[in-house]
């Protein structure tokens, strides 16, 4: 066997010597509403739907920390995140180009192309100006779930490691 085919060979059988986990999360296309593309969790707790807010039917935080299922935890934590994210920019293009809308609407029908120029124009700098405190408090809120999101899947790493620790056998 030459070196070639050898390592040709290793290379088809690259992801079962690999030690990372293989991702089994999908992207979906993109929603008409939000323009987001849904991440599509295999391992979803209950459904993959972004419009659908997941929730426990327990308060996670009546356990301790040794009693916790962080993964749990950080799977409901993931499809909130992105359930809140869908939400807000689908509520958010929808006044959008209803007020877009509106504003064409105005316009006489054979208005010259430069009329609807400033017309959007004005439209656009006067929305971004309208839209920047609720722009900024979801920027907030944002931050303040993903941080939340790192938080949980650093201890998801820590748990396993600790389970692979606890599993260790010193010969």
């Amino acid at each position: 066997m030459s070196p070639r085919t050898s390592l040709a060979h290793l290379s088809t059988y690259k992801r079962f010597i690999h030690t990372s986990r293989s991702s089994l999360n999908f992207i979906g296309l993109p929603d008409p509403t939000s323009n987001l593309r849904p991440i599509i969790y295999t391992t979803a707790t209950s459904s993959s739907s972004p419009s659908q807010s997941t929730q426990h039917p327990y308060s996670l935080r009546e356990f301790s920390d040794d009693t916790v299922d962080h993964e749990l935890q950080w799977k409901l934590h993931r499809e909130q995140l992105d359930a809140f994210n869908h939400a807000y920019w689908a509520e958010s293009n929808t006044r959008f180009e209803a007020a877009k809308s509106s504003v064409l609407a105005a316009l006489p029908p054979n208005a010259p192309t430069e009329a609807h120029e400033y017309a959007l124009s004005d439209f656009y700098k006067k929305w971004v100006v309208q839209e920047r405190a609720r722009q900024d408090e979801y920027a907030v809120e944002l931050r303040k779930r993903t941080f939340k999101d790192f938080s949980l899947s650093a201890k998801v790493e820590f748990q396993r490691a600790k389970k692979r620790l606890a599993n260790w056998r010193f010969l």
